[in-house]
């Protein structure tokens, strides 16, 4: 059974398999991340039980802050036109257990970009994950060049570790969080 998301994200639904796609055909989303090859988003949204059966992954969507009035289409009571309630992703995989830790990883839809959706859901989740999932240690990696993605590990207070493999790699334990 999947575990019960902080406030403002939850798993992914079917009906938001058009707004996936679109999104991972979003160069920006596709230059930062990697989607996953070979599915569609239906497909891979029917096994996120699997996955964390599994412990491969952990994906949750980021709810546009303002929607939590939304109903399960997306819709808002009042609003004639259609609330976009997926702000973007935020997940883990690669899950080890001893230590505990898992490598956290996140996008924003192009309408969300620069609106600290990113900051809200990952301070969320790192808190998450740390206490409720008992995770020792959170990592993550971001390209040098990914600016956003380097001031947002930054900001919370991640620890950047250094580089490796072209790549900045930051790390949240629960030291963090006191």
């Amino acid at each position: 059974m999947l575990p019960t998301p902080p406030e403002g994200l939850r798993h992914w639904r079917p009906e938001d398999a058009p707004a996936l796609e679109a999104a991972w055909s979003d160069p920006a989303v596709v230059r930062w991340s990697s989607p996953p090859p070979g599915l569609d988003a239906l497909t891979w949204i029917a096994g996120a039980e699997d996955r964390w059966a599994r412990r491969l992954a952990l994906d949750l969507v980021i709810e546009a802050p303002g929607t939590e009035r939304a109903d399960r289409r997306g819709r808002v009571a009042g609003c004639p036109e259609r609330a976009d309630p997926l702000a973007g992703e935020v997940g883990f995989s690669g899950f080890t257990s001893d230590p505990a830790r898992a490598e956290l990883g996140v996008w924003v839809a192009a309408a969300h970009r620069g609106a600290d959706v990113a900051t809200r859901a990952v301070g969320a989740v790192t808190a998450w994950a740390l206490t409720e999932l008992h995770l020792e240690q959170l990592w993550a990696r971001t390209d040098p060049a990914n600016a956003p993605a380097r001031a947002l590990f930054a900001r919370l207070g991640w620890h950047r570790l250094g580089e490796a493999g072209g790549n900045v790699i930051w790390s949240a334990t629960p030291t963090l969080l006191r």
